[in-house]
């Protein structure tokens, strides 16, 4: 064993020993991250909305068949002649013109060729434009 003076003020003994492995230390982290883990799985906000629907339906539903009446009703009971509009309308309707609103040959609602001219191709042209 030889001693080592690393400083006038600090000196140190060897003894050729090193630890193979450093054992780790914990620290704020680690106490914190192993607080979370033993606490679990935390339910959020949205969680405690929809428990609290649910317990509003569950109640509302037991208060209508002590009533005497069906827990819900669809909207074609509740209002038998109400016609609901689409909600996803991938196209706007297509209004088509009537076959005797336009000259058969060219097309145009005035006639520009005088009935002589040989006929376009025939597309199917709603009065908005749109080509389908």
């Amino acid at each position: 064993m030889t001693t080592t003076t690393i400083s006038p003020t600090l000196t140190g003994t060897c003894t050729g020993l090193v630890p193979a492995v450093i054992p780790p230390r914990a620290g704020g982290i680690d106490d914190i991250r192993r607080e979370d883990d033993a606490k679990g799985f935390e339910r959020d906000e949205t969680d405690q909305f929809h428990q609290l629907v649910d317990r509003l339906v569950a109640d509302g539903d037991t208060r209508a068949r002590t009533a005497g009446r069906r827990a819900r009703r669809t909207l074609t009971e509740m209002d038998p002649g109400y016609e609901r509009q689409p909600v996803l309308q991938l196209t706007r309707p297509l209004t088509f013109q009537r076959a005797d609103d336009a000259c058969a040959l060219c097309g145009y609602w005035k006639c520009r060729c005088g009935g002589i001219a040989p006929a376009p191709a025939l597309a199917a042209t709603s009065i908005s434009g749109v080509a389908r």
